[in-house]
């Protein structure tokens, strides 16, 4: 509601000269939208999920088969470039720009721009001059950002000489994976360090960098800074609230990055130090590259293990932020972070680690999530919200392992939507004894609302088996299934083909083939669906050799064929 509202200025008042711009409209009011969230709620927490989504599914858009720069230097179709890249990135572009200036000047560089363009079509070009001229502060730089794709690498190397003190942190900036010749690009760089006893060190003595509010502008391939007098090594949080989209390579250990959750005040700093260290376990257990300095896989799963226990019994942390804490990185993150996809040891490892955590401290999980029940029944503050947020993050581990128990009771007492959504998601994904009943009570209660029937339709199409295929082609031959409407079409389709690696990756090629056919099918009634569900192959250059193969076959529904010019884009940028 919030992002339609801002379109008034940032879009309609001020419209776009040509559909190059788009990120002009959509990419600032996102920013805009986000930051309202922020304020009306929680700023950790939102950070936290925008940048979810960044890493999941924009890193991946940046690196696959559909990648394109914030700002296209060409197009067949412009519905194609409503992606995450344009949204999302471009979001992530404009609050650089904030971090760089600061609130203060911001504020004056928008006010200024919608100033000088109220009424007027406008250009990138006009927005960083309107901040420029209300700063004076050249942010022209900028520019150079919306004109190529790819995720730039922050490669940070440390060193800490006992002898006199000096503890220097040297930053190379790498070109994104896909774009090797690209040059640096001008990015904040935010950061803390701690010393011992948990106190802050203060700004570096010396370094080559322009400094901004909590840290400094990077502009070169490679920028030293360097502290002196120290008593011992401090422990460094870097890219601090994500201040820049990038990819961060730091090698720290298991222990250290534990105490970041201690230490770090900041709830988004928390977050990243437990996610970080998640995904350097999750990777090890999947058999792939294991981060440098990450030590003992067992050991440093332990310490994983006990940060987030540490976390749970926490009184003073808000519930909401152990929530996110415990829902380690999903699946689309893992395939990010990898050079070659293998899905199947990607979620077997994910669930190892699940398991392991859950199984180890089910009790003490069993005990707070009954702690949280009262509440979890408020209404919609604040408060009772956050509290969902952990007793369903909770039931998401519980239902591994108890048979149903905690699921049922939830079920029982639930009388509003979410709770009994985390409920029946329970039942879906695990079949324990009820589940049947659970689903057909439910459906036949919101038979005549369409928005609820696509809630119950999602979760049997995300459900992490195999077997999935064969629900999703039932669905399709029966009464439920509505080609023609679009929300149907992503809570079926959508769902299983970007929210079920397991059946949509089912090794036979099978989930491939489901999506592939109904893509064909739906050119015809929604091009711009179909284009949208077609980028569920984006990642297929990097999906294992067997995978390539079968995606390839399936894909061969569309050789020969004429399709509308959405779907014929993506499949030439696919290379089919």
């Amino acid at each position: 509601v919030g992002h339609e509202y801002f379109h008034n200025w940032s879009g309609n008042r001020v419209t776009l000269r040509d559909w190059f711009q788009l990120s002009l409209k959509e990419g600032l009011t996102v920013f805009r939208e986000q930051e309202f969230v922020a304020d009306l709620h929680s700023r950790s927490l939102k950070r936290i999920e925008d940048v979810r989504l960044l890493r999941a599914r924009q890193f991946a858009e940046d690196a696959g088969a559909l990648a394109h720069p914030v700002r296209p230097s060409e197009y067949r179709e412009i519905n194609n470039f409503y992606t995450l890249t344009v949204y999302e990135k471009g979001a992530e572009l404009i609050r650089m720009l904030h971090t760089r200036l600061g609130e203060a000047r911001f504020r004056a560089g928008m006010d200024r721009y919608f100033a000088d363009n109220d009424g007027r079509s406008a250009t990138l070009e006009d927005f960083y001059a309107a901040h420029t001229a209300a700063t004076g502060v050249d942010c022209s730089d900028m520019m150079a950002w919306y004109a190529r794709p790819g995720t730039p690498v922050l490669e940070v190397d440390r060193h800490f000489d006992a002898s006199n003190g000096t503890y220097t942190l040297r930053v190379r900036q790498l070109p994104p994976v896909n774009v090797p010749d690209a040059a640096p690009l001008p990015m904040p760089f935010c950061f803390a360090l701690y010393d011992e006893a948990g106190k802050p060190v203060s700004a570096p003595e010396t370094h080559d960098a322009e400094a901004i509010p909590g840290g400094v502008l990077l502009r070169r391939r490679e920028h030293v800074l360097r502290w002196s007098g120290l008593k011992a090594e401090p422990l460094p949080v870097l890219n601090r609230g994500f201040a820049a989209p990038v990819r961060l390579h730091l090698p720290m250990d298991a222990v250290s990055r534990a105490r970041v959750v201690k230490v770090d005040p900041d709830g988004f700093s928390r977050w990243d130090a437990i996610y970080g260290l998640a995904l350097d376990v999750l990777l090890a257990r999947a058999g792939q590259v294991v981060q440098q300095g990450l030590g003992d896989l067992d050991a440093a799963e332990e310490a994983l293990c006990s940060a987030l226990r540490t976390l749970v019994d926490d009184p003073r942390a808000e519930p909401a932020l152990v929530a996110e804490c415990l829902s380690l990185p999903d699946f689309d993150s893992l395939a990010d972070a990898v050079a070659v996809i293998e899905p199947s040891r990607l979620v077997a490892a994910r669930e190892h680690v699940i398991r392991h955590f859950v199984t180890a401290h089910a009790d003490r999980l069993r005990q707070r999530f009954d702690e949280l029940r009262d509440a979890a029944q408020g209404g919609i503050d604040d408060a009772a919200i956050s509290a969902r947020c952990l007793r369903h993050a909770i039931l998401s581990g519980l239902s591994r392992v108890d048979g149903g128990a905690a699921a049922r009771e939830l079920w029982a007492e639930s009388r509003t939507m979410t709770p009994r959504l985390a409920a029946l998601r329970a039942f879906i994904y695990h079949h324990p004894p009820g589940h049947a009943e659970a689903l057909e009570a439910f459906a036949k209660e919101f038979a005549n609302d369409p928005l609820v029937t696509d809630k119950w339709i999602a979760l049997i199409a995300m459900r992490p088996h195999p077997e999935t295929v064969e629900d999703v082609q039932a669905l399709l031959a029966g009464p439920h299934w509505l080609p023609t409407n679009p929300n149907r079409v992503r809570a079926l389709i959508g769902s299983f083909a970007r929210s079920n690696p397991t059946a949509f990756h089912r090794e036979d090629g099978a989930g491939y083939a489901l999506v592939a056919g109904q893509v064909h099918a739906l050119d015809a009634i929604n091009p711009q669906i179909a284009a949208k569900m077609l980028g569920a192959f984006e990642g297929m250059p990097r999906w294992a050799a067997s995978a390539q193969a079968a995606a390839r076959q399936a894909l061969k529904v569309f050789v020969g064929g004429r399709f509308s010019r959405d779907v014929s884009e993506v499949l030439a940028r696919l290379g089919i």
